[in-house]
């Protein structure tokens, strides 16, 4: 669930989710859980306690709590809910009225706090759990469905990265999948799609082809027949069309992929006569009153209206730069307005709350989101690049971590001429600068320097990612350590971006080892190789060698392939999978060798490293 500005109370029940599954799996005691989720609720979610009827809180809160401990699958536990037992009439109320349970809490017994009948709370356990360990998860305790849900939302939210390794380690080979898993199926293939991951697409769909479930095989052949007819492969595309129909064929999507087929020929008299088909069947089927019913019917009467609508989803792919664009973006770069404060916090405690854009600004980016994105899910930004003069004559743009972060990714691609990369590494430069120092002038205008500007929040996403770009971009430079401090120290303590094993290895280059070690200790039990092995290196700088030989063998206990591939002279590169990790296997070893070596030899910690790891640790 996101954050809502525009809805104070979604925001609300985002944060109040996630704070009642955090005091839930803090124990095994509902008693002592509930009595934090009070004490709780004011400080974390003070809209939502002020809202409720005075003398009822303890009732209330009672209600929300135990829905979501209920519903809360424990990690510790085996994924397995602790179910509250229904109080007896007689006992005592466990709101800790004192009174009895039938005199108090019972006539809400049976109804739901939450809306819908869907009620999850699965994506918050899930924030807890490392994205390394997600290939360790046991998906036959989890319902599938639910997995793809909170991939779903995650992808929404553009938590790209956790939404695609959760789904590839919901839909791994060697786990047995039906039609529960479809809709993981269809969200996998449009994160690679997005990625421009087109070969790990193309794998999925034909590996998926290939299962024993009739309606999963069914919709992979669909999505094989929509490749074909994208890459103009148009006899193919028929075959595996009618494979997917014959294993399927009352599928509603049947219709629209047979539509959309026959319009990639210029068939448009046949869409015509197949979609009064479709109208009619669809309609026998009990479909009745559906869009898709809607939609054979209007290209039935028009097939103009089929060709209309594949239209308004089509791009000008080939529309590239021009000169006079580059000018205009760069003239506009190297005079930025200074920055100014439009946002609102709401720091409390040790957060700054969520990045709430002022009126002017928030109705800015609106007209921006309406102009530059409309409605398409894709675009080429060149096709129509009419937000070039409306950036020009919207100066407040500039102060908004939204656009700016849209321009960098307009900068970052491949639309550009050939000898521009050194003015575009410029411009997004200025952009990088740009931003971070609007994000200290908003932090210091808002009284939150040295505050936690929370990645649960989703206003703050953008300026944490503009942040995290410029640590890539700094790596080895001397703006780096500051950054990442500034990063996983004060911002974003939780590291939800993973940069903390990047801060130790830089720690141990910086030669302030005990900070290393430090980072380390905020986050035990990780298992994430920078910090296993980080730790190792940070106590070898610190002259502690018996610790570091102890703490070298619990790392390569935990993920050998790291350290047998970071002492090789010459080890072979392994597969790798781009935006994938496999847990303890040779592409994590590998990817940690290349970007941690340089550290332990800046270090001349190789050496003892080979040595001690020849001994057997």
């Amino acid at each position: 669930m996101i954050a809502d500005t525009e809805h104070p109370e979604t925001t609300d029940l985002d944060a109040l989710l996630r704070m009642g599954v955090h005091e839930a799996l803090a124990g095994t005691d509902f008693k002592n859980a509930f009595e934090s989720f009070l004490a709780e609720m004011p400080r974390q979610v003070p809209g939502f306690a002020a809202r409720m009827p005075a003398g009822a809180e303890r009732s209330i809160g009672l209600a929300l709590f135990r829905e979501i401990w209920n519903h809360t699958p424990r990690p510790d536990l085996g994924w397995k809910r602790l179910i509250l037992p229904k109080p007896e009439r007689n006992a005592p109320c466990p709101c800790g009225s004192g009174r009895k349970y039938k005199q108090c809490c019972a006539q809400s017994e049976g109804t739901s706090p939450f809306p819908g009948s869907g009620f999850t709370v699965l994506c918050y356990v899930l924030e807890t759990v490392p994205v390394a360990d997600f290939g360790n998860l046991p998906f036959r305790q989890l319902d599938p469905e639910e997995v793809a849900h909170v991939a779903s939302e995650w992808q929404a939210d553009d938590r790209i990265e956790p939404a695609t390794l959760l789904l590839e380690a919901l839909l791994a080979p060697d786990n047995k999948l039906d039609s529960r898993h479809e809709h993981g199926f269809d969200t996998l293939c449009d994160l690679y799609l997005d990625a421009g991951r087109a070969d790990e697409r193309l794998a999925l769909v034909e590996r998926f082809m290939r299962t024993q479930d009739k309606q999963l095989r069914a919709v992979a052949w669909q999505r094989r027949a929509t490749l074909h007819a994208d890459s103009g492969e148009h006899a193919p595309a028929w075959d595996v069309f009618k494979e997917a129909q014959r294993l399927d064929p009352d599928n509603p999507s049947l219709a629209h992929l047979e539509l959309v087929l026959l319009a990639n020929q210029d068939r448009y008299d046949e869409a015509r006569t197949r979609a009064a088909f479709w109208a009619k069947r669809l309609v026998k089927l009990g479909y009745a009153g559906e869009p898709i019913v809607d939609m054979m019917e209007d290209v039935a009467r028009d097939p103009e209206v089929l060709r209309a609508m594949l239209a308004e989803h089509v791009e000008d792919w080939d529309a590239e730069a021009t000169p006079e664009d580059l000018d205009v973006l760069e003239s506009m770069i190297e005079n930025l307005p200074a920055p100014s404060c439009q946002y609102r916090l709401s720091p409390q405690d040790t957060a700054a709350g969520p990045l709430q854009a002022l009126p002017g600004l928030a109705a800015v980016e609106q007209d921006w989101d309406d102009m530059y994105w409309g409605d398409a899910e894709e675009r080429n930004p060149w096709s129509d690049a009419r937000w070039l003069g409306w950036l020009g004559s919207h100066p407040l743009a500039w102060q908004s971590f939204a656009v700016i972060e849209d321009l960098v990714g307009i900068l970052g691609d491949s639309l550009f001429p050939e000898d521009a990369e050194d003015r575009l590494d410029r411009m997004e430069d200025s952009l990088f600068d740009h931003a971070l120092t609007l994000l200290r002038r908003v932090l210091a205008d808002n009284r939150a320097e040295g505050l936690m500007l929370e990645w649960g929040w989703s206003e703050n996403r953008p300026a944490l990612r503009l942040l995290m770009q410029k640590i890539d971009m700094a790596r080895y430079s001397q703006e780096e350590l500051p950054l990442l401090e500034w990063l996983v120290l004060t911002l974003n303590p939780d590291d939800n971006g993973g940069q903390r094993e990047r801060l130790v290895h830089a720690y141990c280059e910086a030669g302030r080892p005990a900070d290393a070690l430090a980072v380390c200790d905020r986050f035990p039990g990780d298992d994430l190789a920078g910090i296993l092995y980080g730790r190792v290196l940070a106590m070898y700088l610190l002259d502690r060698r018996g610790d570091a030989v102890t703490a070298l063998a619990h790392a390569a206990k935990r993920l050998p392939k790291v350290l047998k591939t970071l002492v090789a002279a010459r080890p072979k590169t392994p597969p790798l999978t781009p935006g994938m990790l496999t847990h303890g296997g040779d592409d994590q070893a590998w990817r940690y060798r290349v970007a941690s070596r340089e550290t332990w030899m800046k270090c001349q910690a190789l050496d003892w490293l080979q040595e001690t790891a020849g001994r057997k640790p």
